[in-house]
């Protein structure tokens, strides 16, 4: 296997990528290789395609799906021909925030970044990936490998959802309607919550809205908080997700939410930079506002439970399945914040 060549997409450096025949990965002895069959281009790969990250070369694809190959070890519970999500994210299980719980935040978790002399950020935009058993999930055959792709991005969505700490019957203020927008809304939907949207684009609400979103707003020709405020009776929203990488979209949260409410900085910033708050009023408004980031290994599971039971539909979230082949240009095409993702069948 080690004479074998597999396809990539490598980037290089700003605006540059190719595909290139490398040897094919063989697995460490407690690896499992998987062929992928689903690659979603999320909006990190663009930016590191754009040059605004500079990790070259790099194989990206952080966000796939595919069938087992070949499993070193065992008891690990994988077979090849089984369908697997893959979760990318590498947490060690003795850092300081592993211990705690807090997985998302190991300070190891590039640990097992490079390889070969490539960058790996999960490494779906090759014919052949590596993972670790417990990074594997394994799908019923008939699950949809192309919505399973997406099973990274929902399970940092379902980590940033517990934060807001949601009761039935709660109103939530989502701004910032993208795909990460979507899916904390057809998250709340399913935590029995009333869900407003606000994003400029009125493409993507009207998306939002045949999804399940209660209202929508456009910041362009409505004032968010004044609905936001006649919805709940002057309150303001219970909880408000920023899923918008904008400062203004962070200001306009801390003026939706509710005394004894919650803000959850689900998206960031970029270019990184501080925001307008009025200390006053998350004082005296007792006004919790938090952090998310990641997701932890049972966020993942949970993911995967909510696509395999039908709980969620992602399949609108979906706008076109290319070729490998097709990648290097795609890259280059739409600017950060699109409403649905591009899914690269290797």
């Amino acid at each position: 296997m080690e004479d074998e060549l597999m396809k990539a997409v490598i980037i290089t450096g700003p605006k540059t990528a190719s595909v290139q025949q490398i040897p094919r990965w063989s697995p460490a002895e407690d690896e499992v290789l998987v062929r992928c069959r689903a690659a979603a281009i999320c909006t990190t790969e663009r930016r590191l395609f754009a040059g605004d990250r500079q990790y070259y070369p790099a194989i990206g694809g952080h966000e796939f799906s595919g069938i087992v190959e070949r499993v070193n070890g065992e008891n690990s519970g994988l077979k090849p021909g089984d369908s697997v999500a893959v979760d990318p994210h590498y947490r060690c299980g003795h850092c300081f925030y592993c211990v705690r719980g807090h997985g998302s935040l190991c300070v190891n978790q590039f640990a097992a970044a490079t390889r070969a002399g490539y960058i790996i950020m999960g490494g779906g935009f090759a014919e052949y990936a590596t993972a670790l058993p417990g990074q594997a999930l394994k799908l019923p055959a008939t699950t949809s490998l192309e919505e399973a792709s997406l099973m990274e991005p929902l399970s940092c969505c379902v980590h940033s959802i517990k934060k807001a700490e949601l009761t039935f019957g709660d109103t939530v203020a989502v701004v910032g309607a993208g795909t990460m927008g979507a899916m904390h809304v057809g998250l709340a939907r399913l935590s029995g919550a009333r869900v407003l949207v606000s994003d400029l684009d009125d493409q993507r609400l009207n998306l939002l809205e045949k999804m399940g979103a209660d209202v929508m707003i456009n910041p362009q020709r409505d004032d968010p908080e004044k609905v936001v405020k006649d919805y709940t009776e002057g309150r303001g929203a219970d909880a408000v997700i920023v899923a918008a990488s904008a400062k203004a979209a962070g200001e306009q949260a801390l003026r939706l939410v509710r005394k004894a409410g919650v803000v959850v900085f689900y998206a960031s910033l970029y270019p990184p930079g501080p925001i307008d708050l009025d200390w006053n009023r998350i004082h005296y408004g007792e006004i919790q506002i938090k952090g998310t980031e990641g997701s932890t290994a049972k966020d993942f599971q949970e993911a995967v439970g909510l696509l395999v039971s039908g709980a969620i539909d992602l399949a609108p979230l979906i706008s076109k399945v290319i070729s490998l082949e097709e990648l290097p240009e795609e890259l280059g095409h739409k600017p950060a914040g699109e409403m649905q993702r591009v899914i690269v069948r290797p």
